[in-house]
């Protein structure tokens, strides 16, 4: 089952990220990419902003993908578990590179001085496929 989860999100490139922050919840679409071997959702956020605020306090999140663009026979939707890894990663220049390519829409965002990239290391998804199959499991 996690080989089609990892299909889902590498054929998708939006997500909902979910943050919190003394007991309060918050949610924001974001555009992600996934790792090669598909472990890792890269984001870019503001330094200003609340979500990027939030994971100071609480590097934990929740993350939610689904297949609701993509014409077929259900949906797929899949809720991660997840936590923000260290800014200090080797390879964020070689991301960094890739979003501009990738998502050109983001490039004002990227080229912000206070634009940071994220890595975040997903934990466990629970994958429903249509209203009631569902698939739990750690990556």
């Amino acid at each position: 089952m996690i080989e089609k989860v990892k299909e889902v999100l590498r054929k998708n490139h939006l997500c909902v990220l979910c943050t919190e922050s003394s007991g309060n919840p918050y949610c924001s679409l974001m555009t992600y990419l996934l790792s090669e071997d598909g472990s890792i959702l890269y984001m870019t956020a503001s330094m200003k902003s609340r979500k990027y605020l939030n994971l100071q306090s609480n590097p934990k999140v929740s993350l939610l993908v689904d297949t609701r663009m993509k014409p077929g026979d259900s949906i797929i939707s899949i809720t991660l578990e997840g936590v923000v890894l260290s800014e200090a990663q080797e390879d964020m220049e070689m991301i960094r590179t890739s979003f501009i390519q990738r998502h050109p829409e983001l490039l004002e965002i990227l080229n912000d001085p206070y634009s940071v990239l994220l890595g975040i290391k997903l934990k466990t998804y629970l994958l429903l496929d249509g209203p009631v199959r569902s698939f739990k499991g750690v990556f």
